[in-house]
């Protein structure tokens, strides 16, 4: 795995990985509260279809800088300048967990470069009429986000107050995740 930095225009820097190769290009947007690696487990895969990984930690997450009042449009121009840095033309984009907005915003908005969007376990829009937004998640994962939605000053404190938390995961999480 290649890593490199990406200067962006006005001084932010995305922190940035390239599993190589001259495979078709596929754009990882990490989940949150993850950095941006592209998920090793896939790799074997991958190479068997002629994929090549790029992904980025998203401002403030990994090596990569913060940018206060970024939104989640940003990942377009965030994802072309990674791909610009690779070499890379056209590519595909998959986005998990709260990557999931990314790979949208991505292919909404560089309809010329991106050719397929996937969302896995995409966070639906907040405040969607009729939608209790933090309904099934874990205690400690509502808590984060409820701390985000109340605004940086919140989140901020929280995240220097919370300490070790529970993720949340049942005993069959546990179970998968004792593997490789």
């Amino acid at each position: 795995m290649i890593e490199f930095d990406v200067e962006l225009p006005g001084g932010p820097v995305l922190h940035a990985y390239d599993t190589g190769g001259d495979g078709r290009p596929v754009l990882w947007h990490h989940g949150t509260p993850n950095v941006g690696a592209p998920p090793a487990p896939l790799f074997a895969d991958a190479e068997r279809f002629g994929l090549r990984w790029l992904s980025y930690d998203r401002f403030g997450y990994g090596g990569s800088s913060g940018s206060p009042g970024r939104d989640v449009a940003s990942a377009a121009a965030c994802a072309a300048a990674v791909a610009d840095a690779a070499g890379v033309g056209r590519f595909a984009v998959v986005g998990h967990s709260g990557g999931g907005p990314h790979a949208l915003a991505c292919g909404a908005l560089s309809p010329g470069r991106v050719v397929a969007v996937v969302s896995v376990s995409g966070l639906a829009p907040y405040g969607a009429e009729g939608l209790d937004w933090f309904a099934g998640m874990a205690e400690s994962g509502a808590a984060s986000l409820r701390a985000a939605v109340a605004g940086r000053a919140a989140k901020v404190a929280f995240e220097a107050s919370a300490g070790e938390q529970d993720p949340g995961f049942t005993s069959a999480d546990w179970a998968a995740l004792a593997g490789e």
